[in-house]
């Protein structure tokens, strides 16, 4: 089941980048799509928790827990993606964030949080060598595509602030709330947060703008959604890196998705990539402690 989640946690990234991209081709403004998306998770969260009858427990561990892991795992990537994700092809974006598991490993090594066996060494150096590959394939693949420097430097914040979000989530996981209860709480902070800015600013006058693409927006909510809700419980459930290998399988589906709906060519050295993260995710798998795996 968990080799499952990863593989759908990776399709959510790579979809939902791509949707942010297609929204700005639309002419929806930057922070129009971040306020519509993120109060449509808060509605989407808040609806599942009345459907369950479990809202999420207010005590100050909860609250703190909250508000840290909601800064640091949805506002700063969401809003930093958000920004860069327009400037870059959708390809490369994704294996600037791929740097992830690598940063989360050392992270995670350093703080003494996680002690990763050899083979989940090996299977995040060899995630990081498709990582490589594709950005090689990238760029020879686009040499019509222009993008500045600056976007590649602020695009690599995104896997530091994932990395640190990650192991915090993994080492400081409170008892009390489940991974919707910190979902759902997650996204009615930033929601209403949102929702103040835009009342504040004049900016919410502009929302109706986002249905020049609604699909996309659409895709953002519920990639984003779903994403986070599997990303809080694998982190939880399995470990800071172990979850950080999604970003890999999010590479191929990149690709995929790059190519049907933006022209990003690819060559040869795709395949060679692809073969190369199997090959990593089976030895990832293997590496996966005892008390931290199911059945799959």
């Amino acid at each position: 089941m968990r080799l499952t989640l990863l593989i759908v946690l990776g399709f959510l990234w790579s979809a939902r980048l791509a949707a942010i991209k297609a929204a700005s081709l639309s002419g929806i403004p930057l922070h129009v799509t971040i306020s519509v998306a993120v109060l449509g998770i808060a509605l989407a969260f808040t609806m599942v928790s009345l459907a369950r009858r479990s809202w999420p427990p207010l005590d100050r561990s909860a609250l703190i827990f909250y508000l840290l892991s909601g800064i640091f795992g949805f506002i700063l990537p969401f809003v930093i993606e958000n920004v860069v994700g327009p400037r870059l092809p959708v390809f490369l974006f994704v294996v600037i964030i791929s740097t992830m598991p690598v940063l989360t490993i050392l992270l995670a090594s350093v703080l003494g949080v996680e002690r990763p066996e050899r083979k989940q060494v090996i299977a995040v150096a060899l995630g990081f060598l498709t990582a490589i590959l594709i950005a090689v394939d990238a760029r020879g693949a686009g040499q019509n595509i222009n993008v500045d420097l600056i976007w590649i430097m602020i695009g690599f914040s995104v896997p530091v602030v994932y990395a640190a979000n990650t192991i915090f989530i993994a080492s400081r996981w409170p008892q009390s709330p489940d991974a919707v209860h910190v979902a759902n709480a997650q996204a009615v902070i930033v929601g209403l947060s949102a929702l103040v800015v835009g009342t504040v600013t004049g900016g919410i006058s502009e929302w109706t703008t986002a249905a020049r693409n609604t699909p996309a927006i659409l895709a953002i909510i519920s990639c984003e959604a779903l994403a986070l809700l599997v990303y809080l419980k694998l982190a939880r459930d399995h470990g800071a890196s172990y979850v950080a290998q999604a970003n890999y399988i999010s590479m191929l589906f990149a690709a995929a998705l790059g190519f049907v709906l933006f022209g990003e060519n690819l060559s040869w050295l795709s395949i060679v990539a692809a073969m190369l993260l199997i090959l990593a995710l089976r030895i990832g798998r293997r590496s996966v402690s005892p008390e931290k795996s199911d059945t799959n």
